[in-house]
């Protein structure tokens, strides 16, 4: 194991204002269904979960199977599961990552993606050697882009043809955050 994915695992839990990001259990596989199972919702993120058990096995395949930089965002009042958000493709090496996240539509424009992106950026940054995050979103998914530029992230171009998703290779315009430009910010 790494410097950084030990960082990570040493941040279980990262606290917010109204929301945290926590591990995700099977305990939150029913929560989790009620947004995956959301064709539009997991439109740009995973394929859809067609029953409980695809949740599980989410939950247990990535989740559990991967802890480090894999959050679920859950409410400070009650610990529902609302989404997540996910460090992939780790690279110790270059101490960078890309960032993923999905959020239960019935949660969405309310701010919670940005408080919780926010929130990770900053322990990312204060407190673990993490250099930079990037992520992708395809180019009609204007959400996703306002939510990347509200944390400071900057569009760096479009990547043509580079995921595959839904049998087909689609465009991924790039963002990005450095260590240096989050604190100086």
């Amino acid at each position: 194991m790494g410097v950084l994915v030990q960082e990570l695992l040493e941040q279980p839990s990262v606290p917010a204002s109204r929301v945290k990001l926590r591990p995700v259990t099977l305990a939150d596989t029913a929560a989790m269904f009620d947004y995956a199972s959301d064709p539009a919702t997991a439109h740009y993120v995973f394929p859809v979960n067609h029953s409980l058990v695809d949740s599980k096995k989410a939950i247990l395949d990535f989740f559990m199977a991967r802890p480090a930089g894999q959050y679920g965002i859950a409410l400070n009042e009650n610990n529902q599961l609302i989404g997540a958000v996910q460090l992939l493709d780790i690279d110790e090496n270059n101490r960078k990552a890309s960032l993923a996240y999905v959020l239960n539509p019935a949660y969405q424009h309310r701010g919670y993606m940005q408080e919780s992106v926010t929130a990770l950026l900053d322990m990312l940054f204060h407190q673990t050697s993490m250099q930079r995050i990037y992520a992708l979103h395809e180019p009609e998914n204007q959400a996703s882009a306002k939510v990347m530029a509200a944390v400071g992230m900057q569009q760096e171009g479009v990547l043509h043809q580079t995921i595959l998703m839904r049998h087909q290779f689609v465009d991924g315009c790039l963002h990005a955050i450095t260590r240096e430009q989050y604190l100086n910010k």
